[in-house]
């Protein structure tokens, strides 16, 4: 099992609209990026180039789904669409051995008073 902790810093993400031009705008410049149609990006999702097209204008919004399947096409993980342009996901070693610390004594204790509640009610 693998886990992380990641910062995001939304500073200016305060409505639906923004998330909607947030990722907008990163689905075209990595499309782009990335020398793929609009037609191509379509085909694999299974939706039309106009709503690609909207989509990438950010005149209709998509669905949760359809925004994986676009991070599917593009060959990206999902949040990769969702960071602010010049956002860096950071990793903090640190605090991820303090929750996986946190994790592992939860869980033994977990066990712990399980195998107690099992010998109990034999």
């Amino acid at each position: 099992m693998f886990l992380s902790t990641f910062v995001f810093n939304y500073k200016d993400m305060t409505s639906i609209e923004q998330i909607v031009k947030i990722y907008a705008a990163n689905i075209k410049r990595i499309r782009m990026e990335k020398g793929i149609t609009q037609s191509a990006i379509a085909d694999k999702v299974g939706i039309t180039d106009k709503y690609i097209s909207d989509i990438e204008t950010g005149r209709k919004p998509c669905s949760l789904d359809t925004l994986v399947s676009i991070s599917n096409a593009l060959n990206i993980q999902p949040y990769e669409l969702l960071m602010p342009s010049g956002e860096v996901v950071s990793y903090d070693s640190r605090k991820t051995k303090i929750i996986m610390k946190q994790l592992k004594d939860s869980f033994s204790e977990m066990i712990d008073s399980l195998s107690l509640f099992l010998e109990e009610n034999k």
